[in-house]
């Protein structure tokens, strides 16, 4: 084979797999369950991590997602969410005694993984338990 038939070749080939679009997405997804303690037994929850990894059109990227519920407090009261001891973001309650907070790791923000074994709470701006 002639040599630049053959160089012609190998950069077609260069070109082809380094444009083409990954084989599969991956996507993991882990869901801690929320409940209320200390008088607020009615409140529930979830906490949900969900990392994206070569999806088609979009970035790779990680979110957490906080959602409660049926929490007895005033609607407006902010509440503290404390992932592994450490606060990473607030939810004010709405109307309904609910809310939810999410976190994306677009722009180069870190998101706390959440599995099995991670501790989730969620406190009054006064440092008192509402749910784990």
């Amino acid at each position: 084979m002639p040599r630049g038939i053959l160089i012609h070749s190998l950069i077609v080939v260069t070109l082809f797999f380094s444009l083409a679009e990954p084989a599969c997405a991956y996507k993991r997804e882990s869901r801690v369950p929320l409940s209320g303690c200390r008088g607020h037994f009615a409140a529930s929850g979830s906490a949900r991590f969900v990392a994206m990894q070569n999806e088609p059109r979009q970035t790779d990227h990680e979110e957490l997602i906080i959602e409660i519920k049926n929490v007895p407090l005033r609607p407006g009261t902010k509440l503290i969410v404390y992932v592994s001891d450490d606060p990473v973001g607030s939810i004010s309650l709405n109307a309904k005694q609910s809310g939810s907070l999410t976190l994306t790791s677009s722009f180069g923000k870190v998101v706390p993984e959440i599995t099995a074994g991670t501790s989730v709470m969620i406190k009054t701006i006064d440092g008192r338990d509402v749910m784990w």
